[in-house]
């Protein structure tokens, strides 16, 4: 090997001629000392950490409250397990536009424009709040952005529910177990 080349890997030449001298019984022991090493377990493997906080999927770009409303009902992780509720309609106000957010037993979740009868919560969203929450990158950020300006109002930033029927009823239907409508309701806890 080429001084040089010995330079740039940060080898000597008297690291080399040690490793090679190195005896024989010498490399059958750390042979065995590997060989006797406990394997992992394969429960140890299986465990699959969760994204720190705040590093989940990014949500893609949204132009409007509504088509970001959609997106997080139908994600897999935001929407998980709304296929096991009831039928469910969840009334919205932004940007000075009244629409509606529902399902049928055993429908898919749709939107529709214009106000709803019989709808089990009423959430207004602030006009100054919603490019805030379209900015979010992800729903880690949504929900934190959500749930304070639930809490801690301000002026031009505010989300107000206003939950029409019993909160236990609401459980017993599902919206425990979906992330995006336990954020939207079960806020107002």
């Amino acid at each position: 090997m080429s001084r040089f080349i010995r330079r740039i890997l940060g080898k000597d030449e008297e690291e080399e001629e040690e490793v090679q001298e190195a005896p024989a019984e010498e490399v059958e022991e750390a042979e065995e000392a590997v060989e006797t090493e406990p394997e992992p377990a394969p429960e140890a493997e299986a465990e699959v950490e969760a994204p720190p906080e705040g590093r989940a999927d990014t949500l893609p770009y949204h132009s409007t409250i509504q088509d970001r409303l959609m997106y997080l009902f139908k994600d897999s992780n935001t929407g998980s397990g709304i296929e096991g509720t009831d039928e469910f309609t969840l009334e919205f106000m932004a940007m000075g536009e009244r629409f509606s957010i529902g399902k049928e037993k055993l429908g898919e979740v749709e939107m529709k424009p214009g106000s709803s009868s019989d709808h089990d919560a009423h959430i207004r969203i602030a006009n100054e709040l919603v490019p805030d929450l379209l900015s979010a990158a992800t729903f880690y950020e949504f929900s934190k952005m959500y749930l304070n300006y639930y809490k801690n109002a301000e002026a031009g930033k505010f989300v107000k529910i206003e939950v029409r029927k019993p909160i236990t009823d609401l459980n017993r239907r599902g919206y425990a177990r979906v992330p995006i409508m336990k954020l939207l309701i079960g806020a107002a806890r």
